[in-house]
């Protein structure tokens, strides 16, 4: 492989062990909290804008 193509999968790598921390963060913190709740919470309409 290529140097560049090394320091790509590292740093994918990087970017989903640091996701995969804060998700298990958000989890332990918020345990009483279900993806429902969360998604009621945070509105997710900027994901639904008409092109």
């Amino acid at each position: 492989m290529t140097q560049s193509m090394i320091s790509f999968v590292v740093g994918l790598a990087v970017l989903l062990v640091v996701a995969f921390m804060l998700a298990q963060r958000y989890m332990r913190d918020h345990k009483g909290e279900g993806m429902v709740q969360w998604l009621d919470a945070h509105h997710m309409g900027w994901m639904h804008h008409k092109h």
